[in-house]
């Protein structure tokens, strides 16, 4: 059960621009060179310790982080590149995803940021996860949400949590548990990257997020942002 939301998460928020609906994601006009680039950013094998692996979560375009106070519109913007990685620990959790965005322009890529990275997003993907992970026998109970206190890495940093306790009941048996989901996202130019966690709580300790942040901010500089 906690995998299965795990995957729900991430398959929601990995889409370009971080969190927008389909019908309102930024032009697609990849080129080969922004592409290398995004793909040089983003979470590698070798930058986690034993333990690890790479993982695949299958597209769904059925599912947008979507709310009446949180809907950002880019399809007046143009993606150039893009990539993704998720890596996860034996057991499932923590899980890590990665992912990376080249805009036509630094004005594309400002004014994404302008529209998604906001505390509004952590308040929408609080409900959203209430609302699609709420079924017969479980209850999602939110705790807080909001912004967290982040090291300026990059021109353009932010970060958010979400905690959550998760009630199962099974045969009469009903087992609580606290989760939280790290975002943390930063931007340079053209490039915006970010990652998202997702474990029992308290979540990815604080030195290793702070330490995912300063490589993607790290990398973009060495892609040429």
């Amino acid at each position: 059960m906690s995998r299965r939301l795990a995957l729900l998460l991430i398959v929601v928020l990995a889409v370009p621009a971080l969190a927008l609906a389909a019908d309102t994601d930024p032009k697609r006009k990849i080129n080969p060179a922004d592409e290398r680039k995004a793909a040089s950013i983003v979470f590698k094998r070798t930058d986690f310790t034993a333990g690890w692996k790479r993982t695949t979560t299958p597209s769904n375009d059925d599912d947008d982080l979507n709310c009446s106070f949180y809907h950002p519109d880019g399809s007046d913007l143009t993606l150039t590149g893009d990539a993704e990685s998720e890596f996860e620990r034996t057991g499932g959790f923590p899980s890590v995803l990665s992912y990376a965005d080249v805009y036509a322009t630094a004005k594309d890529a400002a004014a994404a940021w302008s529209r998604t990275v906001k505390p509004a997003l952590a308040r929408c993907l609080a409900q959203f996860f209430q609302r699609e992970v709420s079924e017969p026998g479980t209850k999602v109970t939110l705790v807080n949400y909001g912004k967290l206190a982040f090291p300026r890495v990059a021109p353009r940093t932010a970060a958010f949590r979400v905690n959550v306790k998760m009630a199962v009941t099974q045969s009469g048996q009903t087992v609580t548990v606290p989760l939280t989901l790290h975002i943390v996202v930063v931007g340079r130019g053209r490039a915006e990257a970010g990652f998202l966690t997702f474990a029992p709580s308290p979540g990815v300790a604080a030195a290793d997020l702070r330490t995912f942040g300063k490589l993607l901010a790290e990398r973009m500089k060495v892609a040429g942002f």
